[in-house]
């Protein structure tokens, strides 16, 4: 039997199929609602959590809409002449162009020959992937015959020319005008038409940054294609050959308060896998936890204090610790120039940062305020092998001093006899129970921060103490309706799961107030001096906070009730950080915004049920008296209340 006779089975099963197909749709009894315009169907609004409207985005990334009337007409009749030039005349289906390509795809034994209307290549667009199965083609019929149904053949121009991918990141004719033109998509020429239309076959070869002569070979045909169709004159054909284009290559920069935050919602989104009522209803609505006031407050604090010839990069992450709600991000000095997200990409050791995480294990395991350890220069032997750690600066004070103490002023000498008294595994086990997942590898100088962690990881840390030790999960997005305020997710209000200790966690947020306590530096004598002295001059209120530093890595964490801001500053390039002001960025920042988002001092946290303060010298962690230079009221755990002789 030919190969003609074995065709023929299957073209009409393809017949039957579209048959039905039609017939289905002809009979579909919902509908959307006729007034709606079609850029709703990619809209999605973004609000504040007070409600403020902060941005509205279209399809992948359209930042600017463009209405059919404002679309030069040389690029509405370009795109359907070589994409569609039927498509004023057929259902959303042409019948003809999928039996030709069906036929040629058989011949050739392989998906070789496409034959999608501009209909089909919208729902493709809006609604599926881009593989080539006939499943996929099946839907697109679906979801195009659902489109002309509801549609005009102009509002389905309009928005399928809003969603055309035209290479370098960029969506749809608004946008692809500015960028390669500088020009709005009303003042296209006929040339600048017809090279944009060459670009969407294949973006990557067809661009003209990257490929000018393919792009001018293909701008070319298409031209002639206009002429042959009749959609242009032979003198204006002439005329366009003759056209001399300069070419812009720039993005436009549109407004957006939150550009990093925005990335992590729309991720969030993507993972709640939301239907809408509708299959064509994608319109959203999306409230997000982002707190505006503060987000103003960090990029004025980013304006201020970076030089702007500096390159040094800044990363933020912000979020409620009884809530989970994170209130702001941001993932460096500048979204246009760089979309890498520090805050929840990036990871970078953590210096001392880490070292709250490892005095909570040792509360569990039996210390106090005033467990005391020697801080002197000390070399340990781990298998034969000497390690040497350092204090900042090489300053000791020679003598047994305080948890309280080592805390404030970081000492690494304490933190690394802790950690080699608790082991290598109740450090890493207390890492995955503060909801760290980075890989983390046994070191005992995992006690000074040479693992690398996320931003985001770490604050989040952070915030399991600040909510009395209730495991905290990051949330971007509280509901999500539909453009006619239809709800399709609205996040229910939840108690984190108790995984710390809560008497501890409120022992370990009052020592961590330490970094910011003056008297304690002033009464030790020395020319040591708590992390954070400078700071404590301009905060309001009383905070928790611990900074950390490595050759190339700047931190501060600190947080009260309300919110838990880590701040990470250093050089995408690991240079190293050397000046003062390189080191000091982190917390000069991380106290405006502080100063500046908490204007009067709040509340902080109150002691738990079983704990008990003792005045005591937060120095040797001995018991006050009349002599002490500086008397300290530290908390204990009931049962575990310091032995005073």
């Amino acid at each position: 039997m030919s190969s003609r006779f074995q065709i023929k089975p299957l073209l009409f099963f393809a017949l039957l199929i579209l048959l039905l197909l039609a017939s289905f749709i002809a009979h579909l009894n919902v509908q959307i609602p006729s007034s709606q315009p079609i850029r709703h169907l990619f809209t999605t609004e973004f609000y504040s959590a007070d409600g403020t409207k902060f941005y509205e985005l279209y399809h992948r990334g359209t930042r600017t809409y463009t209405e059919l009337h404002e679309i030069s007409p040389y690029l509405r009749e370009a795109m359907i002449a070589v994409e569609d030039r039927h498509f004023y005349y057929h259902f959303g289906l042409n019948p003809y162009r999928i039996l030709k390509a069906f036929i040629e795809n058989i011949l050739a034994k392989e998906k070789r020959y496409g034959a999608s209307t501009i209909t089909q290549q919208l729902a493709r667009n809006l609604y599926l992937s881009l593989e080539k199965t006939w499943r996929r083609k099946l839907q697109e019929a679906y979801y195009a015959l659902l489109l002309e149904a509801n549609f005009s053949k102009d509002d389905i121009l309009e928005g399928y020319l809003n969603t055309i991918y035209f290479g370098h990141g960029i969506y749809g004719v608004g946008d692809a005008a500015r960028f390669y033109f500088n020009k709005q998509a009303k003042d296209l020429t006929l040339k600048e038409a017809a090279m944009l239309t060459a670009i969407i076959r294949a973006p990557q070869f067809y661009s003209p940054l990257l490929k000018p002569e393919a792009n001018e070979q293909r701008a070319n045909m298409i031209l002639r294609l206009m002429r042959d169709q009749k959609r242009i004159t032979p003198a204006e054909y002439e005329q366009a050959l003759k056209e001399t284009v300069a070419l812009y290559g720039k993005r436009t920069v549109h407004h957006n308060p939150a550009p990093y935050f925005l990335d992590v919602v729309q991720q969030e989104l993507a993972e709640l896998e939301l239907k809408p009522p509708h299959p064509l209803q994608r319109g959203q609505k999306v409230y997000t936890t982002l707190d505006l006031r503060l987000n103003h407050i960090i990029e004025e604090g980013l304006d201020h204090i970076f030089p702007s010839w500096s390159p040094i990069e800044a990363a933020l992450y912000a979020i409620e610790p009884n809530t989970g709600y994170v209130r702001a991000i941001v993932g460096g000095r500048d979204y246009s120039a760089s979309q890498f997200n520090r805050a929840t990409q990036s990871v970078r050791q953590t210096g001392s940062t880490i070292k709250p995480l490892l005095y909570y294990r040792a509360l569990e395991a039996g210390f106090t305020p005033s467990t005391r350890l020697k801080s002197e220069p000390t070399t340990f032997y781990l298998h034969h092998e000497p390690f040497t750690p350092q204090n900042y600066n090489r300053k000791y004070l020679n003598r047994k001093i305080s948890l309280a103490y080592a805390l404030a002023t970081s000492d690494n000498i304490y933190a690394v006899k802790t950690h080699l008294f608790l082991g290598d595994e109740a450090m890493i086990d207390t890492l995955r129970t503060f909801g760290i997942t980075t890989p983390i590898e046994a070191h005992p100088a995992l006690s000074l921060g040479i693992n690398e962690m996320k931003l985001s990881e770490l604050v989040t840390a952070y915030a399991y103490l600040a909510s009395y030790g209730k495991q905290v999960i990051p949330k971007t997005v509280t509901k999500v309706t539909t453009l006619d305020d239809v709800v399709l997710f609205e996040r229910q209000k939840d108690v984190g799961k108790q995984v710390l200790d809560p008497h501890l966690s409120f022992i370990l947020s009052d020592l961590l107030t330490g970094m910011f306590d003056r008297k304690m530096s002033d009464a030790a004598s020395s020319a040591i001096r708590v992390t954070g002295y400078s700071l404590s001059y301009e905060l309001n209120g009383r905070f928790s906070g611990k900074s950390g530093l490595t050759d190339f890595d700047s931190w501060m964490i600190g947080y009260n009730p309300k919110l838990v801001l880590g701040i990470w500053t250093g050089y995408d390039s690991h240079t190293p950080l050397v000046t003062p002001s390189e080191t000091g960025y982190a917390k000069r920042l991380w106290g405006y915004v502080m100063r500046h988002y908490f204007q009067t001092p709040e509340p902080f946290f109150r002691p738990t049920a079983k704990v008990r303060p003792f005045l005591v010298d937060p120095i040797t962690g001995e018991p006050a008296t009349p002599h002490t230079p500086y008397a300290k009221p530290l908390y204990y755990k009931i049962g575990m209340e310091p032995f005073f002789e």
